[in-house]
């Protein structure tokens, strides 16, 4: 019946639990067949699991095979940028060739048909600005079907690591992948061996910052295809990176060594890790000696991940590791993301309420102006005008407090963490305006 139904049914795998036959046994017929109850539902419970993961593993086979089929070969890229400069529509321009509808259409007729409804659609064709007459820009639309095709491939790739088959991966499995994908990357052919873990350290770090917010340990594949983090990193397959690039690229060699040296200086004592008085030495770009405030670095210890050591008299502390060091510089490095002001946030909510009070400005900016005195600077401002100001800037939905998400609507939500974290940050805010460069200097 369901096959005259509908006869897709006849493609669709069975799967078919064996019944058990085990013989019946006085222990079945009398009242002391718990044991043997209990060993049957788990034989069940067994081949239950042996069937998902079967099942699980058809259906990612499947999965990689439909997504295989609609990939571009290299030589049908090719192939399609001819057809469509041969179709380019009139007027022509050599410098800005287009296509309309007749000649796209033309095209995709000499394209193979499995590739028809997923490139050559008309909302394909729409998705492009159209001109006076019509037509798209050949270039642009290329350079989208190229880039289809590479994020295509990329997930063709991850479903290999997607070992719980729930589209997202962990940490570990996202390190496999950047462990594969090296070789692939001219620019990180340098890479020593012994600075290899920490590079796997390094890049997979970035990811789990800004896409998975509620640390959950896991990432999902759809958000990482439409990452730009993932297009900075796949950058490193050119080969022509200069080297101003690789300067600013969070997953180059250079980037990565800079990081790793960075951490090593303000391990003093060398164990691995760091403690508060060596985390406050943290210059992030600002003048030899930091000015992160005592009070804000003792939140980060409070609010994120350490390990209890002992320091040389034997006295108990609390130290970060590497992976932890790295969500602080990228929240210092990207501070006015929403992913870096939700951390910043986390440190500043002192009751964890949701929302910052005039108290919590008022205490952390204190530390501000005794990190001043510290460094023989004079601050010429009161607390009170500073927590005043700050409210003014951020301009929050309940002019009592300031949440996460005014912080975020604000536009200026680093500016405002410097002010309140960073004597240097605080500085270059209060003394702008002598600071910006002047007509004719």
């Amino acid at each position: 019946a369901e096959l005259r139904r509908d006869p897709t049914f006849a493609q669709i795998p069975r799967f078919h639990l064996k019944r058990s036959h085990a013989p019946r046994t006085s222990a079945h017929r009398g009242g002391g067949g718990g044991g043997a109850r209990a060993s049957a539902a788990s034989s069940a419970d067994d081949q239950r699991r042996a069937l998902e993961e079967g099942v699980g593993k058809l259906a990612r086979r499947r999965l990689r095979e439909h997504m295989l089929s609609l990939m571009l070969e290299p030589a049908e890229l090719d192939e399609c940028w001819r057809l469509l400069r041969a179709h380019a529509s009139p007027p022509a321009s050599p410098l800005d060739e287009r296509i309309d509808y007749a000649g796209f259409c033309r095209v995709a007729d000499a394209m193979p048909a499995r590739l028809g409804r997923h490139f050559f659609g008309a909302e394909h064709f729409l998705r492009f600005p159209n001109d006076p007459w019509g037509r798209v820009s050949i270039v642009h639309y290329f350079c989208w079907l190229r880039s289809k095709t590479a994020i295509l491939r990329t997930r063709i790739e991850f479903s290999i690591y997607d070992h719980s088959t729930d589209g997202t991966l962990g940490e570990r499995e996202l390190e496999q992948w950047v462990s594969d994908l090296l070789p692939q990357l001219p620019a990180l052919r340098e890479l020593r061996e012994e600075f290899f873990p920490f590079y796997k350290v390094t890049a997979v770090r970035k990811f789990f910052f800004f896409l998975d917010p509620r640390r959950r340990g896991r990432i999902s594949l759809q958000k990482m295809l439409s990452s730009p983090i993932m297009h900075e990193l796949l950058e490193l397959r050119r080969g022509d990176l200069g080297q101003e690039e690789l300067r600013q690229n969070w997953f180059s060699l250079e980037y990565a060594e800079m990081l790793y040296s960075d951490y090593l200086e303000l391990d003093a004592d060398q164990n691995g890790m760091l403690s508060v008085g060596e985390l406050m030495r943290f210059r992030g770009g600002a003048p030899p000696g930091g000015g992160l405030t005592a009070p804000f670095v003792q939140r980060v210890f409070q609010e994120c991940h350490t390990y209890r050591t002992k320091s040389d008299d034997g006295v108990a502390q609390s130290e970060l590791d590497y992976k932890s060091y790295l969500d602080f510089v990228l929240a210092h490095s990207y501070k006015g993301t929403p992913e870096a002001l939700t951390y910043f946030f986390k440190l500043l909510d002192l009751r964890r309420a949701g929302r910052l009070l005039g108290l919590d400005l008022a205490y952390f900016f204190r530390a501000v102006l005794e990190k001043f005195d510290e460094l023989g600077e004079e601050p010429n401002c009161l607390v009170a005008d500073v927590q005043d100001e700050i409210f003014d800037m951020v301009k929050p939905a309940d002019p009592r407090y300031i949440t996460l998400q005014d912080l975020i609507n604000c536009r200026v939500g680093d500016t405002i963490v410097g002010m309140l974290t960073d004597a240097h940050a605080f500085y270059q805010h209060d003394r702008r305006e002598e600071l910006m460069p002047h007509d004719g200097e």
